[in-house]
This record gives C-alpha cells, sequence and structure tokens, in this order.
C-alpha cells in the first residue's frame, strides 16, 4: 500500500529494541517533553504500536488500543518533521484498519487539538469524521485518604435504561471519557461499568469514576458525569476519587465555556493538552 505521495513504505509492530529511533521520533516531533517518553515502555509492551519505514529509517508511528466498547483507539501519532504532508499518517491509518477489521472492530477512534490543522486535514482525508467537542480538565487531589461517604451505585436496569436519555448523555451524543480512551456507551456497557465497582450514585448524581492507574506514575482516575449537576457532581467526585486512592482525578467535559468555568470555580483547571479538541471516529 503507498501513501500520497507514491514512496514505498514498510510497517512493523514495534519491539523493545526500537525503542531508541522510536525515542528520536519523539523528540523530533513533539519535543523532549513529549509524554510518550515517559511510558514508552508499557506502550510496546502493550503490541499495538505500529511504525512506519522507510528502509531504515523509521518515519512516523501511531498506536492501537482496544477500548472496552470493542471500538479500536489510535494514540501517540508522531510523524518526522522531514516526512509531514507526505502521507505517513494515512498509510499507518490504513494498515490499522486492515489489522482492526481482521480483529472484528467496526471502528475507530482518534482525538486532536483544535489548533493542529494539519492532523484535522489528515483524518478528514482517512475518512474520519468529528463527532464531539470536548475539553480536558484536571484536579490534583490531596495525597491523604479521606472517608469515603458515598455508596458505589445500585442502579436498576430500568434505570439504567432511563439514564442514556439523561441530558448529561445527550449533551455528548452517548460518547465519554474512558480512561485514555472515548467510548460509545450502551446499556451492556454501564452494566459492565456497574459490576466492576465504577459506577457511583449519590443524591441526584450519577458518576463514572475509574479505578485509579499509574500510567503517568502517580495514580489517576477518570471521571464521566452520567447525570447530575456539573458543580455538584465534580465536587463529589473528588472526595469519591481520593477516597479510591487517586491523587489526580481527569476528566472529559463537552466543550462549553459554561462548564469549564464552573470546572474551574470548583477546582479544576484545563490541562495544557486537550484545552479544546475533537473526537474523530470513523467505521472500517
Amino acid at each position: 500500500m503507498r501513501p500520497t505521495n507514491s514512496i514505498q513504505l514498510s510497517v512493523s509492530i514495534a519491539k523493545q529494541s526500537d525503542r531508541p529511533l522510536i525515542a528520536r521520533l519523539s523528540r523530533r516531533a513533539a519535543g523532549r517533553s513529549d509524554y510518550v517518553l515517559r511510558i514508552l515502555p508499557s506502550a510496546i509492551d502493550r503490541g499495538g504500536l505500529f511504525l512506519a519505514w522507510d528502509d531504515s529509517e523509521l518515519v512516523g508511528m501511531t498506536n492501537y488500543d482496544k477500548c472496552i466498547d470493542g471500538s479500536g483507539w489510535l494514540s501517540m501519532a508522531r510523524t518526522d518533521p522531514t516526512w509531514r504532508r507526505r502521507g505517513v499518517a494515512i498509510f499507518l491509518q490504513q494498515k490499522i484498519a486492515a489489522y482492526a477489521r481482521q480483529r472484528g472492530v467496526g471502528t475507530l477512534r482518534l482525538v486532536v487539538s483544535s489548533e493542529n490543522k494539519p492532523s484535522i486535514k489528515a483524518c478528514k482525508k482517512g475518512g474520519f469524521r468529528r463527532v464531539f467537542d470536548a475539553a480536558n480538565i484536571t484536579c490534583r487531589l490531596s495525597a491523604k485518604r479521606t472517608r469515603q461517604r458515598v455508596s458505589r451505585s445500585s442502579v436498576s436496569q430500568k434505570h439504567l435504561q432511563l439514564l442514556m436519555n439523561s441530558p448529561s448523555l445527550t449533551k455528548s451524543r452517548g460518547y465519554v471519557g474512558y480512561r485514555r480512551h472515548f467510548v460509545k456507551l450502551t446499556k451492556p456497557i454501564l452494566m459492565r461499568l456497574r459490576s466492576v465497582g465504577e459506577l457511583f450514585v449519590t443524591g441526584d448524581s450519577i458518576l463514572l469514576i475509574t479505578r485509579p492507574e499509574r500510567t503517568f506514575r502517580k495514580p489517576q482516575s477518570s471521571l464521566t458525569i452520567l447525570s447530575g449537576p456539573i458543580a455538584k457532581s465534580l465536587t463529589v467526585a473528588k472526595e469519591i476519587a481520593q477516597g479510591m486512592g487517586a491523587s489526580i482525578l481527569r476528566s472529559y467535559i463537552p466543550y462549553s465555556q459554561y462548564e469549564i468555568s464552573v470546572a474551574k470555580r470548583v477546582g479544576f483547571r484545563r490541562s495544557r493538552w486537550g484545552k479544546h479538541f475533537f473526537v474523530f471516529e470513523k467505521k472500517i
């Protein structure tokens, strides 16, 4: 398969022996502080980091993960500066789509900063469509655990069905952030999340809060407000996440100046990356 400039590229899945070249590519493409450098060993171990080569020269990469809803997630896309606008990103998208399709995956998603015009153009050219606008907000929590005073969800089957039509999910068109991915929420997914203890209910708020992960050393949980007022929901979510042992609580909220201002008022800040980004989706 040839990229748009008709230069023949090859593809491979990264091995630990490729780390020096991948690290060099990351620094050239995104700078010495690129977050990819901190998670590179674990990303390679997961076995989904696709590399694009021109003979022995590494010219691009994109990571592929499987999501909880059965879709595929693309991230960590990097192209060497000398190879930009030459079809590398689309080449990798096509290779990953073929790989995912062979494994029964029917949908791919990814996110792009609203300011990254070249990547947005590449997504559209690759057949992706924009489905949701979001903002990334975070809050640092106290290192000291507090007593968790909020019960785990005992939402009934009927309640789960009604939840699918909640104002929060209607606004997000059913797309929610779950850990590092965006997924399309369904009743079976909600039931699965309930079974693993990641749904919480308090008063008129129903929250999805993931168990803490140490992806970036400090334990982080992700939050989605499934139902309830934003200020109250964000406030109680901090208490729950802190009780679970999280040091950082992260949430993707619909891109709305009102919701961003409310989040700021209760102690959240907009992340350096993701102040405004687009979720793209492609059926394969």
